[in-house]
C-alpha cells in the first residue's frame, strides 16, 4: 500500500513538472500583446496620414505590435461611445474627434502631466493644457488628461470679389454686426446668398449659432448646480435667436439650410452659392487642392468677440489598461509631440493651417509668416485672433472649465436638434430657449446631481 502511494506520487510530481516546463515553453513563445489605437480623421489628409507614419515608425523602432485605425469623425465619435458603454475601447486615441472628458471624469484616462513636462509646459499655449484638464469625479483629481493637436480656427470665409463688388471693405475689427451688413449687401439669391450660416442639426450648426450666442454676452452653463443652465435661457439668446430668424426670413441664409450636414455649408461656398461662411479652414485646404478658382478671392476673417477657435475635439489620450500599454502610450505621444519640426510641416503648414499650433515657439513663425505675406487669405494675423478669444465645445462658457456636461450637449445635437423649429416652424424664441436651457440644467443634475 505505501509502495503503491509512493509511485503515485512520484506520478503526480512528474507530472506537475512537465505541465511547468510545457507552460514555461509557451509563455516563451506567447504573442506580443496588440496595442489599439484610433484615430479620427479631419478633412485634411496631411495630418491623418503624418500621424499614421509616426505611429508606424515609433512601432517598427520600440518593435511594438500595434493595430491602428482611422475612422471619419461621425463614425468616430458613435464608435468610442460604444466602446466606453461595452468597455471595450482603444489602448490609445491619436486626434480623437469626441474629445477626452467624459472618459477622463468616469476616471478612465491615464494623466499626461508628465507627458507635458517632458515635451516642454512652458512652450504650451495655457489655455491649451486648461482646456486638456477635466476632474476625475471617482478621485476629484483635475489633471491634463488629454493634448489638442491644434488650434481649429472657425473664421468667417468671405468672398472678397463680391464685397468690393458690394462696394464694402473689412475693417480692422470685423465683427457680427459688420458681418450681417456686409451679407444682406452681397445677397443676390437664387445664384449667391449673402450668409451660408448652417441652422441644422449638425456640429457646424451647433458652432455657428453658439458664436452668435456667446458673441452677445451670453452663455452655455455657469456652474455644475441644478440652475447653471439658467443662462441660456436670456437676453443674448433671445436676440441670437431673434437675428438669425430675420436674417432667414429675409432670404439671406438659404432656405436649405436647416436641413444642411457638416458639410453642406462647405460644398455650398466652393461652388458659389454663398458669399460667405462660418467654417474651419478645411473649405480653403479642399480649394486649393482642387485648383478652385474661389481661392484666390477668399479671406479669412475671424470675428472678434466670437468663439473662433476649437482644441478639445482633436486631442491624443490613453485609456486605462495596464502599466506596460500605459507607458507605452505615453512613449508614442511624447514622440509624435516632441518633432515639432514635423509636427509644424505636417500638421500646420501643409494644413494650410486648418490647425494653429499648440506652441507657443511655432506661434511666433505662424505670425512672422503671416507679416512676410506667406498666408495672404488670412485678413488678420491668425495668431493674434486665436489667443484673444477663444471657446472650445467642451468648456461651458462662462463656466471655463472642461466638462462631460459640455461634450454631451455638444455630441448629442440637443441644442440644434431644438433650435431648428425656430426656422421650419417659426416657433418662439424664448419658449426654445428655456426648452434648452432646462434639458441643460437636466444633463448637469443627472451627471453631477444637486451640487
Amino acid at each position: 500500500m505505501l509502495k503503491r502511494k509512493s509511485g503515485m506520487l512520484c506520478t503526480i510530481l512528474l507530472f506537475m513538472a512537465v505541465t511547468t516546463l510545457l507552460f514555461a515553453g509557451g509563455q516563451g513563445e506567447a504573442k506580443k500583446e496588440v496595442l489599439q489605437i484610433w484615430i479620427s480623421a479631419t478633412y485634411v489628409d496631411a495630418q491623418n496620414n503624418w500621424l499614421k507614419a509616426k505611429a508606424e515608425a515609433w512601432a517598427k523602432e520600440k518593435d511594438v505590435e500595434i493595430n491602428l485605425s482611422i475612422f471619419p469623425q461621425e463614425i468616430y465619435q458613435d464608435k468610442f461611445v460604444v466602446s466606453l458603454d461595452a468597455g471595450n475601447y482603444p489602448d490609445i486615441i491619436l486626434q480623437g474627434g469626441g474629445g477626452h472628458i467624459l472618459p477622463a471624469e468616469l476616471g478612465l484616462v491615464v494623466p499626461l502631466d508628465d507627458v507635458v513636462d517632458k515635451i516642454g509646459r512652458d512652450d504650451f499655449y495655457e489655455y491649451i493644457l486648461e482646456s486638456s484638464k477635466a476632474t476625475d469625479l471617482k478621485t476629484g483629481k483635475k489633471n491634463i488628461y488629454g493634448i489638442p493637436l491644434g488650434i481649429e480656427m472657425v473664421p468667417v470665409e468671405v468672398r472678397i470679389d463680391l464685397l468690393e463688388k458690394a462696394g464694402m471693405e473689412i475693417p480692422s475689427k470685423p465683427d457680427y454686426e459688420w458681418l450681417f451688413k456686409a451679407a444682406r449687401a452681397m445677397n443676390n439669391p437664387p445664384n449667391t446668398y449673402g450668409l451660408g450660416i448652417t441652422l441644422s442639426r449638425s456640429y457646424d450648426g451647433y458652432d455657428n449659432v453658439m458664436s452668435l450666442i456667446y458673441s452677445f454676452g451670453g452663455g452655455l452653463m455657469t456652474d455644475k448646480g441644478p440652475h447653471g443652465g439658467d443662462i441660456f435661457n436670456s437676453e443674448p439668446t433671445w436676440k441670437a435667436f431673434d437675428t438669425l430668424k430675420a436674417l432667414y426670413k429675409e432670404g439671406v441664409i438659404p432656405p436649405d439650410s436647416v436641413g444642411w450636414t457638416g458639410y453642406d455649408n462647405n460644398v455650398a461656398f466652393m461652388e458659389g452659392r454663398v458669399a460667405t461662411v462660418i467654417n474651419g479652414l478645411s473649405i480653403y485646404y479642399k480649394m486649393k487642392e482642387d485648383g478652385n478658382p474661389i481661392a484666390k478671392v477668399t479671406k479669412e476673417v475671424p470675428l472678434i468677440g466670437a468663439q473662433i477657435a476649437d482644441t478639445g475635439g482633436k486631442s491624443c489620450f490613453i485609456m486605462k489598461s495596464n502599466p506596460a500599454k500605459e507607458t507605452l502610450g505615453k512613449d508614442l505621444i511624447y514622440y509624435i509631440l516632441s518633432d515639432k519640426e514635423g509636427y509644424f510641416q505636417n500638421m500646420i503648414a501643409e494644413a494650410q493651417l486648418y490647425f494653429l499650433p499648440i506652441f507657443k515657439s511655432q506661434g511666433k513663425i505662424v505670425t512672422q509668416q503671416w507679416e512676410a505675406g506667406k498666408w495672404p487669405m488670412f485678413a488678420i494675423d491668425p495668431m493674434t485672433a486665436a489667443l484673444s478669444v477663444y471657446n472650445s465645445p467642451m468648456i461651458s462658457y462662462p463656466f471655463g472649465e472642461a466638462n462631460s456636461v459640455a461634450d454631451k450637449i455638444f455630441k448629442s445635437l440637443i441644442l440644434p436638434e431644438n433650435w431648428v423649429i425656430l426656422f421650419t416652424r417659426n416657433a418662439n424664441v424664448k419658449t426654445v430657449a428655456q426648452n434648452i436651457a432646462e434639458s441643460i440644467n437636466k444633463l448637469i443634475k443627472d451627471t453631477y446631481g444637486k451640487k
